[in-house]
């Protein structure tokens, strides 16, 4: 993980990865704010943005119970600035539904509440470039 990544990020991160791995995903909800959003559709293009507490859990629990067994892993953690962080994840294991053996990486963009250290959107990338190129990119 990056050296200059603050601590308590860092320890943001680690400790939804336990609670993914720990097979209690829908704890991780805790890190959001309340209008906090998760975006999986750079990479699961059928599963819509999720806005709002309320409407994280039970897709995290749907999504463990389809992948239970695979496990993330933190690679690296870039610090953007403006509280925005990459973070390289690996997700490895054998699918729970499927069986198939998965070991792949994937990126995960952070954007941070800096008061509150908390998620504001989290949104996952096939890959750290592709998380990189999407915070470059102009607002439309």
């Amino acid at each position: 993980m990056s050296g200059k990544t603050p601590p308590e990020i860092v320890a943001i991160v680690a400790e939804n990865y336990e609670w993914w791995n720990g097979g209690e995903p829908e704890l991780m909800v805790d890190s959001y704010v309340e209008e906090g959003e998760l975006d999986l559709s750079a990479v699961f293009t059928d599963i819509p943005v999720l806005r709002g507490r309320a409407a994280i859990p039970d897709h995290m629990n749907e999504f463990w119970e389809a992948s239970g067994g695979l496990k993330m892993e933190s690679l690296e953690i870039h610090d953007l600035g403006r509280g925005r962080y990459v973070v390289d994840m690996r997700l490895s294991g054998k699918g729970r539904r499927s069986g198939a053996e998965v070991d792949q990486r994937f990126a995960w963009l952070y954007t941070l509440d800096r008061a509150e250290n908390k998620v504001v959107r989290a949104q996952l990338f096939p890959t750290v470039r592709a998380a990189m190129d999407f915070t470059a990119a102009p607002a439309l």
